[in-house]
């Protein structure tokens, strides 16, 4: 039995409509963020990284933050090493937008989609997170195409990267050492300890 030829899940004009919806959407419910793509310097040949890549852009874009209930990941540790922050955050960018705002900019951009080890700032939070995984084949082929990425990010840790993108908001964090933090122990309400993290 053959499918039923008054409907065509691979219509241009629909794909285009289901595009339009989920940007319109994004742009209501979505977060202005911050998108610094890394510039590679040296790339070592058998680790396959480089310790000495720089971020020199920011592309201001709408994304959908999917985690509705705060960040994700382990949160807060407490280890005998210090405290490690372990957030992590799922967002949703059009692929159109995306096209749009960052990809015909920069001709330094080779990647037709956000790479991993590329960076988000959040503004409303005031935290960086690095591209662990950028999802592409979700949801799957609704109307034969596939209109959005999904970034699947953790907390970035600094390491003394060059971070040169004219943004005051960024230009702080990385003058801010990027994450220091003031722990306060209190037993009751007399005793308190102050204890620095960098």
């Amino acid at each position: 039995m053959a499918r039923n030829l008054y409907f065509s899940a691979g219509a241009r004009s629909e794909q285009n409509l289901y595009e339009d919806l989920i940007i319109e959407s994004i742009k209501i419910y979505g977060q202005d963020l911050y998108y610094l793509p890394r510039d590679l310097v040296n790339v070592d040949d058998v680790f396959r990284e480089d310790p000495t890549s720089k971020f020199n852009s920011s592309y201001q874009i709408e994304m959908y933050v999917d985690n509705v209930d705060g960040f994700d990941g382990e949160g807060d540790l407490f280890t005998k090493f210090g405290v490690e922050i372990r957030d992590q955050v799922t967002l949703t960018v059009a692929r159109r937008r995306w096209e749009e705002s960052v990809l015909k900019y920069d001709n330094e951009i080779k990647g037709i989609r956000p790479l991993e080890g590329d960076l988000i700032f959040t503004p409303f939070a005031k935290k960086m997170f690095q591209i662990m995984h950028v999802e592409h084949e979700q949801p799957f082929y609704q109307l034969n195409n596939l209109p959005v990425f999904k970034l699947r990010c953790e907390l970035f840790e600094y390491n003394d990267e060059d971070i040169d993108v004219g943004n005051e908001d960024i230009q702080q964090f990385e003058a801010d050492a990027a994450f220091r933090y003031e722990l306060t122990l209190q037993q009751g309400i007399t005793a308190a300890t102050k204890v620095e993290l960098a």
